[in-house]
């Protein structure tokens, strides 16, 4: 089975090559700050942003996106 990695752009620095696990737990930590949700809402949120979108609002001038990539071995 093949593994998801994900490019993470992020203001000011430089692009990350991570695994699906590791968005999860970044978003995780973004999404529960944010919104101030835990538990089983929170990995619905989660899930839900990787699913359906590419980035996620942060404050103003800053940014956070991700993309799905396929990594050549």
């Amino acid at each position: 089975m093949a593994e998801e990695y994900y490019v993470i752009l992020r203001t000011g620095e430089e692009e990350q090559f991570v695994t699906r696990s590791e968005l999860e737990t970044l978003l995780a930590s973004t999404v529960a700050t944010a919104e101030s949700v835990g538990g089983a809402e929170l990995d619905r949120r989660v899930k839900f942003l990787i699913d359906t979108a590419c980035d996620y609002p942060t404050e103003p001038g800053q940014y956070l996106e991700w993309y799905s990539v396929r990594l050549e071995k």
